[in-house]
């Protein structure tokens, strides 16, 4: 790497600036490298590359945010300069972007024309890319890109080939979170977890043990933060010197308990929410899950420890928790009509958003029982309540990225719950297609704050809970988990202000 790193500082200019093919500095050029070098390491030398890459197209740009070389150019740096720092596009510049973009498109919503009158696929590409960077997809231009191929013929060459490279870009970014990766010491871990689930499911026939593989590496894949299957080695982590009296082969029976936990709670979640993934040959393999877990820690310590009790309550307000969900957070749905209820779901302290996901604590709470700390101690609260707390915000973030589609199959969510009231709509029906674009504004005006607010309380919560303990060493293990769910509630909030910003400088 050091010495591609030594290439690249002698190929940038003084000025910051990478050449073209005919040795002149180039916007284009520049542009496409910063752009790739945003994805790779975060090296002193490789940002000292990126820094000055920044600088030299900020340099180059005017009042209109344009970049002196074409629409193609432009638009990727655009895209360059967000993806090295998203702070430089401001509310007022967006604005200005936008109002440049509404005088160049062919039809409303694209594709555009460059100055010259050509719509060309790398340009319109470039400008798609931009925008989807800001999550704003225009429907008519997704279709023209979806068309580029090498019907453009030979002279449009080099423009389809730089359309195909930025329509991949985007698609690998759609993908949404990276899947889960491992370092050597949790692949260490995963392979015991993974060897302990070929133990317990070697009598089983292999067509179910094929979906049950399936399934579990769709929750441990899915999950990018890496708790379902890592909480008990973080947790064992954090404990330090404490946490080397607990084995490596605890920690991998407690993983697979709390995967096999995770995923029966999504397969039965899917039929309760009636989810297009809901698929009867996974209850079977839902059921199997959910008697390990509980046959596992029902047996894992004696009574007088109390924590068969413990386990014992928690299971149950799981299931009441669920059953209050499916019989007070979901109202009729026809087509596209919503029937808002008399009386909305009382979601009060969020205990309800919780409990569902309870059994998630149960591993790291049998490891401070092992270790001497009683199921009533300060220490065993407060770790409850860092889980709770964090797992609070964890599931507002994920109702206010999914509150569309869930107001669609008639759940009344915590972030659906507050849309309503800013809404406004107490009683009576509300039609999805016609009051949708209204519904947004709502939303992205009023509900997202009072959501993120919500989030961000549990989540200073959650790390008061955690520092307040003084069982373990190092904190960062856990606290990397409370940071998660405070950077998604902290971005929306900022999305939230730039869009305000944007729309006051577009009115202007």
């Amino acid at each position: 790497m050091n010495a591609e790193i030594q290439k690249l500082k002698s190929l940038q200019a003084k000025d910051g600036s990478f050449q073209d093919s005919f040795g002149k500095p180039s916007v284009l050029h520049s542009a496409i490298i910063l752009s790739l070098l945003c994805k790779a390491s975060a090296e002193e030398d490789l940002r000292e590359i990126k820094n000055r890459a920044a600088e030299f197209l900020l340099s180059h740009k005017n009042k209109q945010w344009e970049f002196g070389e074409s629409l193609l150019s432009d638009f990727c740096s655009l895209s360059a300069l967000v993806v090295y720092d998203k702070k430089v596009i401001n509310g007022s510049a967006l604005a200005i972007i936008t109002k440049r973009l509404t005088e160049i498109e062919e039809k409303e919503g694209g594709p555009y024309r460059s100055p010259e009158g050509k719509v060309d696929p790398a340009t319109n590409a470039a400008i798609a890319r931009f925008l989807y960077l800001f999550e704003v997809e225009l429907p008519s231009l997704k279709i023209f890109i979806e068309q580029v191929d090498e019907t453009y013929g030979v002279t449009d060459t080099e423009a389809v080939k730089i359309a195909k490279s930025l329509r991949l870009t985007q698609k690998n970014e759609d993908k949404g979170e990276s899947p889960a990766r491992f370092t050597a010491e949790e692949a260490h871990i995963m392979k015991l977890i993974y060897d302990k689930f070929d133990g317990r499911m070697a009598l089983f026939p292999q067509d179910l043990r094929i979906i049950a593989k399936e399934a579990i590496n769709k929750t441990i894949q899915g999950n990018s933060d890496k708790q379902m299957s890592m909480m008990s080695f973080y947790v064992k982590q954090a404990l330090g010197k404490k946490g080397e009296q607990i084995s490596d082969d605890i920690v991998a029976e407690m993983g697979l308990a709390n995967i096999f936990f995770w995923t029966a709670f999504i397969i039965y979640d899917d039929f309760w929410d009636e989810d297009e993934e809901a698929q009867p040959k996974k209850l079977p393999v839902a059921n199997i899950f959910a008697r390990h877990y509980i046959n596992y820690f029902t047996g894992l310590l004696p009574q007088d420890s109390g924590f068969p009790a413990f386990f014992q309550q928690t299971m149950d307000n799981l299931d009441a928790a669920n059953f209050w969900k499916t019989q007070f957070c979901r109202t009729k749905i026809e087509g596209s009509i919503f029937y808002v209820p008399k009386s909305l779901p009382d979601y009060a302290d969020y205990e309800n958003k919780f409990k569902p996901a309870s059994g998630h604590i149960l591993g790291p709470v049998v490891m401070l029982l092992m270790l001497g700390y009683k199921i009533n101690s300060p220490e065993v609260k407060n770790f409850v309540d860092y889980f709770r707390h964090y797992l609070i915000a964890m599931q507002i973030n994920d109702d206010a990225h999914d509150w569309e589609e869930d107001m669609r199959r008639g759940h009344i969510s915590t972030v659906v719950d507050l849309l309503l009231l800013d809404f406004g709509k107490k009683e009576g029906m509300l039609d999805l297609e016609k009051d949708l674009p209204e519904l947004k504004k709502v939303f992205w005006f009023k509900t997202i704050k009072k959501a993120a607010d919500i989030a961000i309380s549990h989540t200073e919560k959650s790390r008061q809970a955690l520092k307040s303990m003084g069982v373990f060493e190092d904190i960062k293990p856990l606290e990397r988990i409370i940071n998660i769910s405070e950077n998604i509630a902290k971005k929306a909030l900022k999305e939230q202000s730039d869009s305000v910003n944007f729309l006051e400088s577009y009115k202007s």
